[in-house]
């Protein structure tokens, strides 16, 4: 038997399970990619001192340049615990 907020949680990750896995790992996983590149750039100028002109000239590119690979592994990350997670409400569901 599910809580009301189970039920709640099990209707949003048949949602998001609907999506193509592709288009769910590019919507979270480039969310996450494009957040950390201006976290990161902001933490830089803020804390590190370091100039904006430098951060266009060297350390923008690098972040460009990996970041999506981070957003890519988080976005498939969290496609993985979500199927995990849907899985055990489901058993959860079906138990009497």
């Amino acid at each position: 038997m599910l809580t009301p907020k189970e039920k709640k949680q099990l209707t949003r990750y048949e949602e998001d399970l609907a999506m193509p896995k592709w288009k769910y790992i590019l919507f979270y996983g480039l969310a996450f990619g494009i957040l950390m590149v201006i976290i990161t750039s902001l933490t830089d100028v803020f804390f590190n001192e370091i100039t904006v002109s430098k951060i266009f000239r060297k350390r923008l590119w690098i972040n460009l340049a990996t970041v999506p690979f981070a957003g890519f592994f988080y976005g498939l990350l969290m496609r993985w615990l979500m199927v995990k997670q849907y899985r055990k409400l489901k058993d959860k569901e079906s138990l009497p």
